[in-house]
């Protein structure tokens, strides 16, 4: 069965996903809102102005954000990575960030990957 995806009004979003659209991009106008269905699977991605795209399940939590070449807003990462990114990386800024089944990951606005375990330990780096 083929990726279905089809338009849906920001209120069609669940709860969880508006109340984090709201929460940390207060400023930045929704531009569209899809609703993509691979078979039973369902999942919402949220399109804003300023050329940001956040991918939300089907309960509404976050399971991705990319800002392009912008930074992600420091309230949406866990402090421990922020904190290793700073130290690390100082004149680096992420700009993605995937929450998987195992692990997180940041993207570097000089492509750098790194990963985290769900606490916010580091694991390792992908060039």
């Amino acid at each position: 069965c083929a990726d279905r995806h089809q338009l849906i009004s920001y209120s069609e979003l669940p709860m969880q996903a508006q109340v984090f659209v709201q929460t940390h991009f207060n400023s930045a106008d929704v531009m569209h809102v899809e609703r993509e269905r691979d078979g039973a699977q369902v999942e919402y991605n949220v399109y804003l102005k300023n050329n940001i795209e956040i991918e939300f399940n089907h309960l509404g939590a976050l399971k991705s954000i990319d800002c392009n070449r912008s930074a992600i807003p420091d309230s949406i990462l866990p402090e421990l990575i922020r904190h290793y990114v700073a130290y690390y990386f100082p004149e680096n800024i992420i700009v993605e960030y995937i929450v998987g089944p195992r692990r997180m990951t940041v993207e570097l606005n000089n492509g750098l990957e790194l990963y985290f375990d769900h606490e916010g330990n580091y694991l390792g780096m992908d060039d």
